[in-house]
């Protein structure tokens, strides 16, 4: 892992050119400590930094709302988790991520977790980061990096961090992650293989499954 952030930090230097970078994968996966290692690494200069979460609507808003789906040859009906397409404002992020490419300043969200902060297009790097990055369009993004991780240890991450940060009941995280994980499966995993690297983390170890893109500068 250490490698392949020296590497996309090398890229960046030697390039002249503004880089828009795109992480994503599904939630406690590693792609936020992944991005924060690669933030302090370009120590804080020239950096834009998104986080998508706020583009997700709002869970208040999606416990009303059921779809139903086939899984391993059976019928579920559920409401659809941030692992769907639609439990995203892709539109609004995409424009915004536009709007960066074009030269423009914008200012994130403001929510009651995340403070609006200001996105500057004279930056040379912006990260964008979250689970909405995989159902925009990929092509905005010079370098797309992809994470994700067992059930498992999925649950075993949202279990110590939900709890500990978010004071969630650990009955209702095991009762949700099945349904979630049959989701991540049918809806959004199937997008990883968009990506120019795709990362499998694990308890016991980090796999880079593949890697395709080419370090070098035009």
């Amino acid at each position: 892992m250490d490698q392949l952030l020296q590497e996309i930090i090398n890229w960046i230097k030697r390039t002249d050119k503004k880089i828009v970078i795109g992480i994503s994968g599904h939630g406690a996966a590693g792609k936020t400590t992944f991005s924060n290692k690669l933030v302090n690494l370009l120590e804080h200069k020239e950096l834009n930094y998104i986080n998508t979460d706020p583009y997700i609507v709002s869970s208040n808003i999606r416990k009303h709302s059921i779809i139903d789906y086939t899984y391993q040859n059976e019928q579920h009906s559920n409401k659809f988790t941030a692992c769907h397409p639609s439990a995203h404002h892709l539109p609004s992020l995409e424009r915004d991520v536009r709007m960066v490419k074009s030269g423009l300043d914008l200012y994130t969200i403001d929510t009651g977790y995340l403070k609006s902060t200001l996105i500057s297009s004279g930056n040379k790097v912006t990260i964008v980061e979250g689970m909405s990055v995989a159902f925009i369009d990929l092509n905005l993004f010079d370098l797309k990096v992809y994470f994700y991780t067992d059930g498992k240890t999925e649950l075993m991450r949202r279990s110590e961090r939900d709890i500990a940060e978010r004071g969630a009941v650990i009955s209702y995280l095991m009762q949700s992650h099945e349904e979630r994980r049959i989701q991540y499966e049918l809806f959004m995993h199937p997008y990883s293989q968009l990506f120019d690297i795709i990362i499998k983390t694990s308890k016991e170890a980090v796999c880079i499954e593949k890697n395709t893109f080419e370090f070098t500068c035009e």
